[in-house]
Parts: C-alpha cells; structure tokens; sequence
C-alpha cells in the first residue's frame, strides 16, 4: 500500500462541495485476526463490515485516542486503533477513487503550491496509487500527481505492493534521498536541531532529509520506530530504509538513513556531527534494534 500525513493543509481553490470534507490523516496495518468496522466510535454501534489480519487501510481521521474512523474498499466506518500497527502518514498501495467535489485540481506535488495538472469534477474516477501527507497520489491520462483526499473518495481495491515480509518494495527514490542526505556529511550536531542552519539531532536530521521528499516523520527517534514505515529484515535494507539502534540495548535512542553496502548516514553526535558509518562496525552491530521502510 501507498505512500508515507500530518499537519492540515492550505484550502485550495475548490468549491467547497466534496461529500466528506475529511482530509485523510494516513493509512494503516490491521494488526488482529478480525476487525470489526462499527458505524460510529464505541462498542455500542452496529458492526457494519469485518477485516482480515494484514489489511492495510486508509485512515481518515484519529477521532479520538481510541477510534479511527477508516476506509476500506469503499466501506467507511470507525475501528479500534489499538488493532492497528505501522501507521504511515505516506504510502504507496492501488485503489480506484471517484472525486466528490467540481474543479478539483490535480497537482504535480502535495501542495496547493504545487503546478496544476488536470481538473477534474464529480463523479470522475482516478487510479489512487498513494497517499502522502493528506493528499491522494492518483494517475490519469498518463500523468501522475496529487489531489485532495478531502475531494475523493476510495470505492474500490487496495492492493498493496509489499515484499515477502509485509514492506512496500524499495522505492527508486531512496537513492535521491541519500544522495540529498550525503550534502550535509560534516555538519554540526544540536540537540534539538534539525536544519542545516541549527545542526541536526539524530531524528532532526532525518526529519529534515524525509520531509524535502514529501514525507513526514514523528520528531523522535522512538516515535519514529514506533509509527513511521514499516518493520524490514536486516537482509531486505534498501537505500533510504530507516535504522534504529539503543544504547541500553532496549529503548531506541538513533536513528540513521541507510545507503547500502553496509553503510548509514546520521547525526552521530557533539564530537563528530554528521557522519557515515558501518552497520557491522562492532558498536552498530551490539545496539541495532531494527529497520522501518517509509514509502514516498
């Protein structure tokens, strides 16, 4: 499934006439065997579908700390959060979605800034391939682009393109991601930093590296492992792919961008700042905890 969503976007030039007016916060694993969809948030409220372990789904907003309200397949409803694992603010995955609203534009990128493609109007359906910062990723008449998920709805087919361990394949775009990252080998480490102008704390920097390719990450290192991507085997590493390491050999503490050939790129720390280092190098191999694959 899709493409790696967070803050609430600028209203574009759209009548404002979309049947949902929700922009979709993210997508999401089914982590249970059977999960229900409830027309409403509460254990009260008919089950109105049911879904299987490993479905992945589109959420359209956090309601609350409890309940997503979701879609799948075209069913809209609300689930229990706790059932859900590798929340992605961007993704990739293949759906067919219908926009609900007149002149709706597409865009060249995930913003209202962002060159106009097409217009498109009610009832039109678009291949969804992703979804990317509350922005759909749709292709049409042989152009790709992005369009207000507020504007469409999904009414059929989410088939993600996964590897054998469940994570979307690698993305071409991970070499651009690292040779991005690569131009501030050498500069200063700042707690708390994440431009080039403060110096980079360890997820700062890959805040900052993830976000000039449209995608969104949690602050923190930890948060990071615990919501961004999804979980990879060390043998399945791509270029791009997220390391995490702990320094109690518990709790994530790092994180780096994964080149390949056995290499990383991150904030190391106050002495050294920016730096490359092997994944086998002894230190690396005792602390690493895991890897998250975000899709772009």
């Amino acid at each position: 499934m899709l493409l790696a969503v967070s803050a609430a976007l600028c209203a574009a030039a759209i009548p404002a006439s979309a049947d949902s007016g929700v922009i979709s916060y993210g997508a999401a694993t089914v982590d249970a065997s059977l999960l229900n969809i409830r027309s409403g948030p509460g254990m009260d409220y008919d089950i109105i579908s049911t879904i299987g372990d490993k479905t992945i789904i589109v959420i359209l907003e956090r309601t609350n700390s409890e309940w997503y309200y979701i879609n799948y397949d075209g069913i809209v409803g609300y689930a229990k959060s706790e059932y859900f694992t590798d929340i992605l603010t961007a993704e990739n995955f293949s759906a067919t979605g219908e926009v609900t609203a007149t002149d709706v534009l597409m865009r060249s990128g995930p913003s209202t800034d962002k060159k106009v493609l097409g217009v498109y109007n009610t009832g039109d359906q678009l291949a969804v391939i992703g979804i990317n910062n509350g922005w759909y990723k749709v292709k049409s008449n042989g152009s790709t682009g992005y369009m207000r998920s507020d504007y469409m709805k999904i009414i059929s087919g989410y088939n993600p393109t996964r590897s054998a361990s469940g994570a979307p394949t690698p993305s071409p775009t991970g070499n651009a991601l690292v040779d991005f990252a690569l131009q501030y080998v050498g500069y200063d480490y700042q707690y708390g930093g994440s431009s080039p102008k403060s110096g980079f704390d360890c997820s700062g920097f890959t805040t900052y590296v993830f976000k000039n390719f449209g995608v969104s990450l949690t602050r923190n290192s930890a948060g990071q492992y615990k919501n961004d991507g999804v979980k990879i085997s060390k043998d399945e590493l791509a270029a791009g792919d997220l390391l995490f390491f702990a320094s109690n050999g518990k709790n994530i503490s790092h994180v780096g961008i994964y080149m390949g050939d056995g290499e990383f790129v991150h904030a190391s720390g106050e002495r050294v700042g920016v730096v490359i280092s092997r994944t086998d190098s002894t230190y690396y191999i005792n602390h690493y905890v895991g890897a998250k694959r975000v899709s772009f």
